[in-house]
This record gives structure tokens, sequence and C-alpha cells, in this order.
């Protein structure tokens, strides 16, 4: 090694590359200073000290933010491995009793509904000085981006097309049912095809639209259904059907948890359809944070297979004949 290169790890130190990581992921210099507890003109002063070190400018000013150079790509993921590497020299374990950390997860209506209450009341008791921000990112390939930046922490939900700087974690296999108000005039005897083809349906979607993933599954049985209304989530949705002769074809465990809240009752679908999956994804680069670590495993706490199975004896009345699902668009889930 040249005298000029041990100079200048002599000068270097983890907390210049600890701003460089923020700045870049966040693309804020004022949202680094928040996320580090440090002042502008001291993240201002440490990437002045880290460009004159490579002897090349790493960020631009722009209106939209700090535009990282091409050096500036170029050196991110080597700058992720170097201080991962240190963290993990360092730090034992996760301590989560004395965790400050906002954890940020994008969740769509179905998982969000599930996650939050349970979730929250987790980290409550587990480690109370940590915050938590539920959102919902859009689209698998937003989630991917923001993942990747550092903008989200995890994402919760359905998604295909998964790239190789993303990991994915199995939480659970979903089908549906269908829920109705108590005594619905149709469905008295039970719910079979043709009184499930002759009702009036809302569907959930995000965007507005009147068809979903079971339309799919009814056209290829050479069958159509009467959707009438489109809501954007869940829950109002099961509002909607307490109150009016609507029926709704949901997530198994949206039924199980919310049916009894709204004075529903729950049949099982009258046709075959497809099942779907939920995932936890995070970036590949997040593998050595033990907090995610930590937190994943909260997760799967609360939305696992075993925890979805056993929220299945709710003591809800479910009536009728069979089950199963769905699987495409995250916003367009029935």
């Amino acid at each position: 090694m040249s005298d000029i290169s041990d100079i200048k790890l002599r000068k270097l130190d983890l907390g210049l590359l600890l701003v460089f990581q923020e700045v870049y992921r966040r693309g804020s210099s004022s949202a680094a200073a928040d996320r580090l507890r440090l002042s502008q003109p001291a993240i201002s002063q440490a990437l002045k000290r880290l460009e004159e070190l490579v002897e090349e400018p790493l960020f631009i000013r722009s209106p939209a933010g700090m535009r990282p150079t091409a050096r500036a790509i170029a050196i991110a993921p080597k700058v992720d491995a170097l201080l991962s590497l240190a963290s993990e020299t360092v730090v034992n374990r996760f301590q989560p009793e004395t965790c400050d950390r906002l954890f940020r997860i994008s969740a769509a209506d179905f998982s969000a509904s599930l996650l939050t209450a349970p979730l929250v009341q987790r980290l409550a008791i587990h480690a109370p000085a940590s915050k938590l921000s539920l959102g919902f990112a859009g689209g698998p390939s937003q989630a991917y981006h923001l993942l990747r930046n550092g903008g989200l922490d995890l994402a919760v939900g359905r998604f295909v097309n998964l790239p190789s700087d993303c990991v994915a974690l199995p939480l659970f296999e979903e089908d549906y049912q269908v829920v109705v108000r108590i005594g619905h005039p149709l469905v008295r005897e039970g719910l079979d095809l043709d009184t499930y083809l002759q009702a009036q349906h809302v569907i959930v979607s995000f965007a507005g639209d009147l068809t979903g993933t079971i339309d799919g599954e009814l056209a290829l049985l050479g069958h159509v259904r009467n959707v009438v209304v489109a809501s954007p989530m869940f829950l109002s949705a099961f509002a909607a059907v307490a109150a009016t002769d609507l029926i709704a074809t949901v997530p198994r465990r949206l039924a199980v948890r919310f049916a009894n809240v709204f004075s529903l009752v729950a049949h099982e679908l009258p046709f075959p359809a497809s099942r779907f999956h939920i995932n936890l994804i995070r970036a590949r680069s997040t593998l050595k944070d033990r907090a995610l670590d930590w937190l994943t495993a909260e997760i799967q706490a609360v939305l696992g297979e075993s925890h979805g199975c056993e929220a299945i004896s709710a003591g809800m009345p479910v009536l009728s004949t069979r089950s199963d699902l769905d699987r495409s668009s995250a916003h367009r889930l029935q």
C-alpha cells in the first residue's frame, strides 16, 4: 500500500461513511441529519471531508435533493458492505428494549389490517422506545426501489418478479370466504354458486375497478358475477355489507378477524379458485441488520402460518361449501 493510501485511510472514519450512506439512501442532507441526530453543517462538513479523500464530488444539489454522482453510485455498495462488517464486528446482538429506531414497513390494506394492532402491541411490550411507520408504497416496483435505497425497511404483501437485490420470506398462504349480513334474504339457506352469481357484490379495489382476480376465476368457469360497488379498503367494504344486501369476497383471515365486529356471517366460496401467498420482502443489503432480523421475527409471530391457523378458531359462524382463491394484482384482491 502506498504512503498516500495510508494517509487517506488514517483520515477516514466510519462517521464519514455513515453520513455518505444516509445521504445516498435518502437523497437529502436534512433527512440524513435527522436520522443521525447531527446538524446540517456537520453533514456538509463530513461530505466535504469525504470528497477530499476520494478527490471527486459525490453529490450534486438539485431541486429534487442530493443527486449522487457516478462515483457515489459506484462506491455505495462497498460502503454498505464496510458498515455492515463494522457493525457485525462490534455489535454482538440487537437489544429491542433499548431500541429507539423508526421502523418503516409497506403493507397494502389486507396485510396492514391484520398486522397493525398486534405488531403495535408487541412493540409496546418488547421495544417501547421504537416507532412504527406503516404505509403503502404502491406496486412491487415502487416497493423494491424504496427497499434498495433505504426508504423502506420491509414490505409485506404479494410480490412478483423479485429482483436479485431483494429477498422474500413466505409468511402465509391464503384463500377467500364470502361475508354477508345476518338475515340476508338470498342466503338464508346457505350460499351456492347460483346465489353467489345472483347477489350484488362489493369489490375491494384500490384503483376503483369493478373487476378483480375472482372475476377471472369465474370467467374460466364460464360465469360472471354482478359487481356494483368498488371500495378502496376492506373494512369499508365490511361496513357496506353490514348495512346493505351486498356481499363481499374477502381473504379468510380478514373474515376471521372482522366479521363478528360487523355482525356478518362467513360462507365458503362456492367454486374452486386459486390460492395466493403473502411474503415479507427486504433488501439483500440489510441481511446483517439485526434490528430488522428481530422485526422480521415479530412479524412472523403475528402473521406466520401457524398463527393464522390458530386464528381460524375465532368462534365465528362459517357456513356453506368450500374454499380457495386468487393470484395477481395487489390492488384488486377479490
